[in-house]
């Protein structure tokens, strides 16, 4: 996600296909190269903001999206801890499928999703991990994934920075009037 004009669309990254995946083929179809590594599995306490949806405690996967070898992303996906504790989302391996596909085995699927996205500074971390000069802001993306009785089961919080960043969205209004 970096380059002059980059642009990702948010769409290919929720349903059934594995996060990876999708990462792979958007870069390919701008001809680079997409992958991701696992930096961080378990329980941990969660940050504010995902604790008021999910809880205090929550299993959290934490990982670098790059982009022909360069880390461009950092992505921090939580789930309820009573869901996704001694499940593959806590161990530290890629899960085949991605995590969509565990919740559907354990019999949870999110048909909503709500995305927000905030501009801030750089924290020190995210600069070193990015590699960005001083005083880059970034986009932060919140994603919350319900379910169909609208219980949020997973937050993910990805940053990148802003320099070369676009999201895309595109929604139908069939109907609508």
């Amino acid at each position: 996600m970096a380059g002059a004009g980059w642009t990702s669309s948010s769409s290919q990254y929720a349903g059934a296909q594995a996060p990876g995946a999708a990462w792979a083929q958007e870069a390919a179809s701008a001809g680079q190269r997409g992958t991701h590594r696992v930096l961080e599995t378990g329980l941990v306490e969660a940050p504010e903001y995902v604790a008021t949806l999910l809880g205090a405690r929550a299993v959290v996967r934490r990982r670098a999206m790059d982009l022909d070898g360069r880390t461009v992303e950092l992505t921090d996906s939580y789930f309820r801890a009573d869901i996704a504790a001694g499940t593959a989302l806590a161990r530290p391996a890629k899960i085949k499928g991605g995590p969509a596909r565990v919740l559907h085995e354990l019999g949870i699927d999110t048909p909503r999703i709500v995305e927000e996205i905030e501009a801030r500074p750089a924290t020190e971390a995210e600069r070193e991990a990015l590699k960005l000069p001083e005083n880059v802001w970034v986009l932060v993306m919140y994603r919350t994934c319900r379910t169909a009785d609208d219980q949020p089961v997973q937050v993910d919080v990805m940053v990148a920075s802003a320099l070369h960043q676009r999201l895309r969205y595109e929604m139908r209004t069939d109907g609508m009037m």
